[in-house]
C-alpha cells in the first residue's frame, strides 16, 4: 500500500515537473524574441548616434573652414 501511494506521488510530481518544463520552454521562447527586439532597437539607436556624431563633426568642420576663410579675407585687406 505504501509503495502504491509513493508511486502515485512520484507520478504526480513528474507530471507537475513536465508541466513546469513546458511552461519554462514557452517563457524562454518569449524572452528570446524580446531579446531580439531589444537588440534590434539598440542597433538602430547606435546607427542614429553615429549619424548624429558624423553630422556634428561635419558641422564643426564647416564652421572651422568658414572661420578660416573669413580670417584669411580680413587679413588680406
Amino acid at each position: 500500500m505504501d509503495c502504491e501511494k509513493e508511486l502515485i506521488d512520484i507520478l504526480e510530481e513528474v507530471a507537475t515537473l513536465k508541466a513546469d518544463v513546458a511552461n519554462l520552454n514557452g517563457w524562454q521562447k518569449n524572452q528570446n524574441g524580446a531579446l531580439l527586439r531589444v537588440d534590434s532597437k539598440i542597433e538602430n539607436i547606435y546607427k542614429i548616434m553615429i549619424g548624429t556624431a558624423g553630422t556634428a563633426a561635419l558641422s564643426f568642420l564647416g564652421t572651422i573652414v568658414t572661420l578660416l576663410v573669413i580670417l584669411s579675407t580680413r587679413g588680406g585687406n
